[in-house]
């Protein structure tokens, strides 16, 4: 890996591997990688690269790279993580992990998203992807959101955002902060509450393995884990990578996965259930390309 300057306050590294820093731990090579340091340094990549190729790295708990690598520039927001509140408003950049957001907001005694408690994501992440658990979603508490829109930043209201079942209509615009609209609660209920939905959590999914997550999208009126079960696809493998025999939402890295593994295995379940069951499922999980 090599680096270069990019302006004074950051710099870009050559040849990133992918594997360090995604959930699955596996994958290529990313062709330049970069950490703003803050928000202006995040706006001036964003203006600089305007029109070339360019993905925004949460905590990579929800991505596949391909073992090819990614030919573009990759930019972690894992540095943009200031907290702050205004009563029971609370404004986060978009590289705030959920975990620490959870623990502000118990700190705070500020209640609502005790649910997160445990996935492994960003707030800016989260909020693209309406992300969502024990049927909540984080939409019902976003109140603005400041993107980044042909080259400018901008704030949004949450009437001007479209919400729906993990998507929105955020998901071409890089996110810099997130007002989140929350309640007063006790520090005692909300950590009951927080522990209550990670033990829950815990019990039902394979977080001991690298993993991305739930690979697919809920139907209207399905659940993808239950047709792969039904299947008989649970436990099935491909080299390193294996659909969870905890878990069949879940695809896991058992040590040595590759991300093809883990592709052919998407491509199996997805075949499976369409020429079976005649179910197109809809994945979750975002493959870089």
């Amino acid at each position: 890996m090599g680096t270069f300057s990019i302006y004074n306050s950051m710099n870009i590294i050559s040849s990133f591997p992918m594997s360090k820093v995604t959930s699955f731990k596996c994958g290529g090579l990313a062709k330049w990688f970069v950490c703003p340091d803050d928000l202006k340094d995040f706006e001036s990549i964003l203006k600089l690269h305007n029109g070339k190729k360019f993905y925004i790295l949460g905590n990579g708990s929800n991505t596949l790279c391909p073992d090819d690598g990614y030919d573009g520039l990759v930019i972690s927001t894992s540095n943009l993580k200031k907290i702050k509140k205004d009563g029971n408003i609370v404004v986060c950049e978009c590289g705030v992990n959920l975990f620490a957001l959870n623990d502000f907001l118990r700190e705070n005694g500020l209640g609502g998203l005790e649910w997160s408690y445990g996935i492994p994501g960003t707030v800016g992440g989260a909020t693209i992807m309406n992300s969502g658990a024990f049927e909540k979603d984080i939409s019902e508490f976003v109140e603005k959101v400041e993107i980044f829109d042909d080259g400018k930043v901008i704030v949004l209201d949450k009437n001007e955002i479209s919400f729906s079942y993990r998507k929105s209509s955020l998901k071409d615009f890089p996110i810099f902060r997130v007002w989140l609209k929350l309640f007063f609660s006790e520090k005692e209920t909300i950590k009951e509450l927080q522990d209550f939905y990670f033990e829950k959590r815990n019990s039902k999914q394979p977080l001991n393995y690298p993993s991305a997550g739930s690979i697919f999208k809920r139907g209207e009126d399905f659940f993808p884990a239950e047709i792969i079960d039904k299947l008989g696809l649970k436990g099935y493998k491909i080299g390193g990578a294996q659909i969870s025999e905890k878990h069949s939402g879940f695809i896991i890295n058992q040590g040595e996965a590759t991300a093809t593994d883990i592709m052919k295995l998407i491509n199996l379940i997805e075949d499976t259930v369409f020429n079976k069951k005649n179910i197109k499922l809809e994945r979750e999980i975002i493959i870089m390309k």
